[in-house]
């Protein structure tokens, strides 16, 4: 896999966006978006997805399935390239979204498991709310170019991204009139993207991380980024998401009529202050720079550990970035000849007519199994614990699932 990271220099004579860290300040008293699948805040369920889910609903999974699949190695003008060609995974936002992609860049990179074809481009730039990138115009699009233009990419290469955004100078906090305000902003953001990246398959977002350690009497930031606007952000994001999910016009992805790329959940990072989620997460003043509002190292190697984690976990994304596709384990997958595999009740088969390494990892990269297939060998899956698993036979990989 190829990975770069282009550094702008971008002077701006706008507001500074600079604050001051007040650590004694106490939690917001409100639950994550996340952790409310079973109650309601203001009389609206929780969850990131409809019906109190934090994953996709499964009348869907197959949709996005067929959208994700279709993501494969492309030319330079957009065209299938499996031996030379790239999947260029963008990431959009400002400052601290910059540092967290660059950390996910850094685990990626290190990755063995990562798909060779994958190009990661922060696209990034401090200062840029949903507001400025909503706007063809905006020069962030301009900058964005250059970057794929360093990595010798182009915009036809660019079949995921990555984003996290809110409107940095909307001070209102009415719920939830402006989470959906919001989520019209997201619903520009994403269109404004796709008319930009034609081949863009899916959208990606994660919500903001805490804000509650600003100092609001002396902060200069944008009041878009102080306390709460950081909570209601991911409910914009699943406002957005449930549009497309429940059939709004103008929201659809898949047919001829497909208007915007798939749009899926990454990571809710919202955690209030020192208050676990249900996942673990929570934010300590140190996870932040003097200001606040913008990330140290610890909290940006926290975001970025938790967006990689879902990229090599997730089972929708696996075949983008693992490059496999996935398969139950009692369904044969599809491997081109000479190899053929197929998975018989709890046993894993191996026919190949070539002598080949083969090897089982976990998800995390952990060998499992491994063994020279000349012929055909058998291995009980039922020894293994639950979970995705990945196969890789020579060149060729593909991942099971173990219930």
């Amino acid at each position: 896999m190829r990975t770069h990271i282009l550094l702008f220099v971008v002077l701006v004579s706008v507001q500074v966006l600079s604050a001051q860290k007040d650590c004694t300040r106490p939690p917001l008293g409100r639950l994550p978006v996340s952790d409310m699948t079973n109650s309601t805040w203001n009389g609206i369920r929780g969850g990131l997805y409809p019906n109190g889910r934090n994953d996709p609903p499964p009348d869907k999974i197959w949709e996005y399935r067929s959208m994700i699949d279709a993501i494969v190695p492309l030319s330079n003008n957009g065209t299938s390239d499996p031996s030379t060609g790239k999947i260029v995974v963008i990431g959009v936002g400002a400052s601290n979204p910059r540092t967290e992609f660059n950390a996910f860049i850094a685990k990626a990179t290190s990755d063995p498991l990562a798909n060779k074809h994958l190009v990661l481009a922060n696209t990034c730039v401090g200062g840029q709310g949903v507001q400025k990138m909503n706007q063809p115009s905006d020069s962030y699009w301009k900058n964005a170019a250059k970057v794929l233009d360093s990595l010798g990419c182009s915009a036809q290469q660019v079949q995921v991204a990555w984003v996290e955004t809110d409107n940095t100078q909307d001070a209102d906090t009415t719920f939830p009139g402006v989470a959906q305000g919001l989520a019209d902003q997201l619903y520009t953001l994403c269109a404004t993207m796709r008319s930009f990246y034609p081949n863009l398959k899916v959208i990606y977002f994660s919500s903001r991380s805490y804000a509650g350690y600003i100092d609001p009497a002396a902060a200069l930031a944008g009041k878009g980024l102080l306390s709460p606007r950081d909570h209601l952000n991911g409910w914009a994001i699943k406002f957005l998401i449930e549009r497309q999910i429940t059939g709004t016009a103008g929201y659809e992805f898949n047919g001829e009529a497909a208007a915007l790329p798939a749009l899926m959940w990454c990571t809710d990072n919202w955690a209030d202050g020192l208050t676990p989620k249900l996942d673990g997460l929570f934010w300590h003043c140190d996870d932040f720079s003097g200001d606040g509002l913008h990330l140290s190292p610890l909290g940006e190697e926290k975001s970025g550990a938790r967006i990689h984690s879902f990229f090599s976990t997730d089972e929708l994304a696996q075949g983008w970035y693992h490059g496999t596709s996935t398969t139950s384990v009692n369904e044969p997958p599809s491997i081109d000849q000479p190899l053929s595999s197929i998975i018989v009740g709890s046993t894993l088969t191996f026919e190949s007519s070539i002598a080949a390494n083969a090897a089982i990892y976990t998800i995390h990269g952990e060998l499992v199994w491994s063994e020279i297939v000349d012929g055909s060998v058998q291995i009980p899956t039922n020894r293994f614990p639950s979970g995705l698993y990945l196969v890789r036979i020579g060149e060729r990989t593909f991942t099971f699932l173990r219930p």
